[in-house]
């Protein structure tokens, strides 16, 4: 047996060793010709089930999101020199080289493959698309969106999320947010639609979007600096000027307020600190704040607003669920 067998073997086997490790990367870097036989002899050999029978469904879902993080000049220098042995290093080396990323995109395209991302309350989440767009979702968001774009670009959006759309003027950018799709094909623009609530808002920081309905009927041609808020329930919208930056600077960890009333400003605290606030007198709810706030705490960020208004706020202790886990904070707000 050859050196480069025994190695393989005891990869197959996972019993490698850091330096086994650091070998094999070296060799399938280099592309060696004698490596991609060997491999196959010894995938067949410790795992007798037909490669083609597998359901790679989720592992190549995992390498798609890891590619969108690795240097296209090294996915191209692997790509040229091994893509005919690409499905044999199917696990850990793989998911360390991303050559599977050009081998299995007809792959992914034929079985409808999607990719879901959540982010969590209290944190923002960055992430690349497979046309190179990029998204940043706010805290209790999701997107939902196909592991290989085909002619349609299309994402579904549920929460608070910032898009840098990649230009394509010939393949179109769909977002659909609840019974609403926003249409773009280069530009930047948050959305804003959280579950259980009828308003849908989108802001147009640069370039121009079209607001569609359930049917793709236009609502709104909309332009730079812009707002459009679409209510569901009674199925009117509004257009106005306003500073997008106000709107958008969430993504670079600011959270601004320009004359906003106490209803929109708790609604975007509970997303952004991960709490539950209750107000218990429904006429705080019209009072208007004008604030920025950086790397303040929930409770630094109360006591910023109550220097301009007069309100009294508690927490109170969380609640320990069924399962053992603890709820989210709650902090109540009061007259007195």
């Amino acid at each position: 047996m050859t050196h480069k067998d025994d190695l393989l073997k005891r990869f197959f086997q996972n019993r490698y060793s850091r330096n086994d490790y650091l070998e094999l990367k070296k060799l399938l870097l280099s592309g060696d010709p004698e490596l991609g036989g060997l491999m196959q002899a010894h995938w067949a050999e410790f795992n007798p089930e037909p490669m083609q029978q597998k359901d790679l469904t989720q592992v190549l879902v995992t390498i798609t999101r890891e590619l969108d993080q690795r240097s296209p000049r090294l996915v191209r220098k692997l790509a040229r020199g091994w893509s005919r042995v690409a499905a044999v290093l199917l696990l850990p080396l793989f998911l360390l080289s991303g050559l599977l990323y050009l081998q299995f995109r007809h792959y992914l395209t034929q079985k409808e493959v999607f990719v879901e991302v959540a982010s969590p309350a209290g944190s923002r989440t960055t992430l690349n698309l497979p046309d190179g767009s990029a998204v940043w979702l706010n805290g209790n968001s999701r997107i939902r969106y196909p592991a290989v774009f085909g002619e349609n670009r299309k994402v579904h959006v549920s929460g608070e999320a910032f898009f840098s759309v990649k230009s394509d003027r010939e393949n179109p950018f769909l977002v659909r947010v609840n019974d609403l799709y926003v249409r773009a094909t280069g530009t930047e623009f948050n959305v804003l639609a959280y579950p259980g609530e009828p308003v849908v808002g989108v802001i147009l920081k640069e370039g121009q979007v079209t607001v569609l309905d359930a049917g793709e009927s236009v609502l709104r041609e909309m332009e730079a600096g812009y707002g459009y808020r679409y209510d569901q329930k009674s199925a009117t919208g509004r257009y106005r000027q306003l500073n997008a930056d106000t709107y958008s600077d969430w993504i670079r960890g600011r959270l601004i307020f320009e004359n906003a009333t106490m209803k929109e400003v708790i609604k975007r605290m509970e997303h952004w600190y991960g709490v539950n606030i209750e107000v218990k007198d429904p006429e705080l709810l019209q009072l208007h704040f004008k604030a920025t706030f950086v790397n303040e705490s929930i409770e630094e960020a109360l006591k910023l607003l109550q220097s301009t208004a007069t309100f009294h706020y508690r927490f109170v202790n969380r609640e320990i669920r069924a399962d053992g886990t603890r709820a989210e904070a709650k902090i109540v707000i009061s007259r007195g």
